[in-house]
């Protein structure tokens, strides 16, 4: 395997773990912790677009919601002025935690 084919296989092998334990963690908080400020905290290590691109791809996949304060739509970019919005999982993703649907891109 060539060193251009290692690094693509690595990012998806992340992009699952990242996308997986975004999900078991929201599922674990209180739904007041859950925000998007906590999980970036939580996932310390990981550059801000990986966080970023698993909560957009969660979003567009149906398995989590994601809202700010007044219940405006999360903006796609993670930024100081959505720290605080708030992550639910969807029946969807509720259903991807309990083992009733598979998702190759979710590592739950």
């Amino acid at each position: 395997m060539d060193a251009d084919n290692l690094r693509k296989h690595l990012q998806q092998y992340t992009f699952r773990e990242n996308n997986g334990k975004i999900m078991r963690t929201v599922n674990i908080l209180k739904p007041q912790e859950s925000t998007v400020g906590n999980i970036q905290i939580l996932m310390n290590g990981e550059p801000r677009e990986a966080v970023q691109n698993s909560l957009n791809y969660l979003i567009e996949a149906g398995y989590i919601r994601i809202a700010g304060p007044k219940g405006e739509p999360f903006p796609g970019q993670i930024d100081d002025t959505c720290k605080g919005y708030r992550i639910m999982l969807t029946a969807a993703g509720l259903e991807l935690l309990m083992g009733v649907q598979e998702s190759p891109a979710v590592d739950v």
